[in-house]
């Protein structure tokens, strides 16, 4: 085929990059190319025009420049306008019912977490020979009396033991007070030091703060609290035997004038004890709690009293 051939027979306007599908590229461009050069070489006329290699590039020049469609132009995000102090809505003051029902509220958290701190101690069994004749009477009579007539009789039977019922009812109460003893003593233990004398600093809040007494939990682990220089005095004095015997207020208040006219040289005496003891508890309570105990302004070093 003849170059004018192939140009009569529209072959070459099937190059424009438009009639390519949307994926040809340069590659299909120069294939083609290639087919229009073979055409050309195989018919016996050579026209004289531009070589293929600029042909060729001019339709790179062209496939290049509609390869892609523009770009749309992104949008720019509009800029936030920051919120002035003045815009920003104040919230209204609660009022005085609002106020205490806050107030409820944040103290029932309190004493929430506080009873969460101050530990749950065991249940305990019946330990008196009294309690456990009750018991045994109201689970006896259950269901067939009303229940204040049910305690009438149980509280009846209990105040007229035989004496073989007593002693059964004693030796179960002995029982029941050792495996108290025992279970108390192995939920104690199964706390650390620090976390019962937390637990004790919560019990101590509690009871400040509400109507229940909680006790404080016995460990005889935790180190004794130090005493006061008075305190000394007063327990010294109590051991004497001038005193056995006598009213507890008769007693304090006759020590009391005692410590009131005693010399300062005999109140340094029990100072300097004072001093000892708090060193004896900073001791045991790095010892037993792993760390070191709270300053306390109350008690004085040795070189005070040197």
């Amino acid at each position: 085929m003849s170059w004018q051939s192939a140009a009569r027979g529209g072959f070459l306007r099937t190059l424009h990059r438009g009639a390519l599908p949307a994926r040809t590229g340069v590659s299909d461009l120069q294939n083609q190319l290639s087919r229009v050069s073979l055409a050309a070489n195989s018919g016996p006329a050579r026209p004289q025009f531009q070589s293929l290699s600029s042909i060729q590039s001019l339709f790179q020049a062209n496939s290049f420049a509609t390869a892609s469609t523009p770009l749309k132009a992104s949008k720019t995000p509009k800029a936030k306008t920051p919120k002035t102090a003045a815009s920003k809505t104040k919230k209204a003051p609660l009022s005085e019912k609002q106020q205490e029902a806050l107030k409820i509220k944040q103290q029932r958290a309190h004493i929430k977490e506080l009873k969460a701190t101050a530990l749950v101690r065991p249940k305990r069994l019946l330990a008196s020979a009294y309690g456990l004749a009750m018991t045994e009477k109201l689970q006896e009579l259950k269901g067939q009396y009303p229940a204040k007539e049910s305690w009438s009789i149980a509280v009846q039977h209990a105040t007229s033991l035989s004496p073989q019922e007593k002693e059964r009812l004693q030796a179960q109460a002995d029982a029941n007070r050792a495996a108290n003893a025992a279970a108390y003593d192995a939920w104690v233990k199964s706390h650390t030091p620090l976390q019962i004398k937390d637990a004790n600093t919560a019990r101590l809040t509690l009871s400040r703060i509400g109507t229940k007494n909680h006790h404080a939990i016995k460990d005889d682990r935790l180190p004794k609290p130090p005493q006061s220089a008075y305190i000394i005095f007063v327990t010294h004095r109590m051991d004497t035997l001038g005193y056995q015997g006598k009213p507890g207020t008769e007693t304090f208040k006759a020590i009391s004038d005692e410590w009131t006219k005693l010399p300062q040289s005999e109140k340094d005496h029990y100072h300097k004890l004072q001093v000892e003891d708090r060193q004896r508890y900073e001791k045991e309570h790095q010892e037993v709690y792993g760390e070191p105990a709270p300053k306390s302004p109350l008690y004085k070093t040795p070189e005070d009293y040197n």
